[in-house]
């Protein structure tokens, strides 16, 4: 193996280690570098070492822990992973020159083994673009969604959305409400209405037994609990909703026990699993501007 690393070179670094009192454990702490490494670079056991240019690369930060300058114990030229003192690609050129070479495929490895960081900092920089990529995307994805159910709303009227919403907030000023489509989740037993024009008005719910009993709560967006009591077969419960309530959440224990009204309109509950049949339902209203 080549005699890269000199010895007056470790001579030195031990020296300083030694002068400065720290042991091989605590410099393989400060520099990050393997104990057994360190201890090769100050025996001058290069069997040991991985390779000139790891060699020096370790011995260099060895130097500056214990307070030398590398500059004055490697030489520049001699410092190059890429120089090495083999003659055997020796040559000699046209003019007469003979010029020690390089090799090729060591040259290679070493540019290699050095670009090894940059590309897993570039893998970990695309990973981390994907990823926000893909967050963007659906929340795009989600976005449009919502705005292409508004869009149906809309057409299904006839009328644009500015004109919808007068109409809806006219309706409800007669007592009336236009619910529009229902979405039913059935994993989560929730069906949710989205409703435009509705905010700022109140709202009576009205819950009829009728088949049978059935628990009946009504809770607002914050949690808080506007009614929660058992319904009886032939009762009857109204329900008021503040103004500027934004969420209104209706649960039922037995849907086929109840029929739910809001402002005489009827709650419709599209496409329930009648077996088995849900322990407890959720209507969610949102109520927007």
């Amino acid at each position: 193996m080549a005699e890269y690393l000199a010895s007056e070179v470790s001579q030195q670094l031990r020296e300083a280690r030694l002068e400065k009192g720290y042991t091989i454990d605590q410099l393989a702490e400060m520099t990050k570098i393997q104990p057994r490494f360190l201890q090769a670079i100050e025996d001058g056991d290069q069997d040991v070492l991985p390779g000139q240019f790891y060699a020096r690369a370790f011995a260099k930060q060895f130097a500056e822990a214990v307070g030398l300058n590398p500059d004055d114990l490697f030489d520049e030229v001699q410092f190059d992973p890429q120089v090495t003192s083999d003659l055997s690609h020796a040559h000699r050129d046209e003019d007469g020159v003979v010029r020690a070479g390089v090799n090729n495929s060591e040259a290679f490895k070493s540019r290699f083994r050095g670009f090894i960081p940059r590309i897993w900092i570039a893998i970990i920089v695309v990973a981390i673009l994907l990823v926000a990529w893909f967050v963007v995307t659906r929340a795009s994805s989600g976005s449009n969604s919502s705005n292409g159910g508004n869009q149906v709303e809309v057409a299904s009227s006839s009328v644009p959305q500015s004109s919808s919403s007068s109409v809806v907030s006219s309706s409800s000023a007669n007592g009336g409400i236009n619910l529009g489509t229902a979405t039913t989740n059935t994993a989560q037993l929730t069906t949710t209405y989205t409703v435009s024009g509705q905010l700022a008005n109140t709202h009576t719910i009205v819950a009829k037994g009728q088949n049978g009993g059935s628990m009946f709560k009504v809770t607002d967006g914050t949690g808080k609990v506007l009614y929660n009591a058992w319904l009886n077969q032939t009762d009857e419960k109204s329900v008021e909703i503040p103004a500027n309530t934004a969420i209104v959440n209706i649960q039922v224990s037995q849907v086929s026990h109840v029929n739910l009204t809001i402002n005489n309109q009827h709650i419709d509950l599209p496409n329930l699993p009648t077996n088995p049949a849900p322990t407890t339902w959720n209507v969610v209203l949102n109520l927007n501007k």
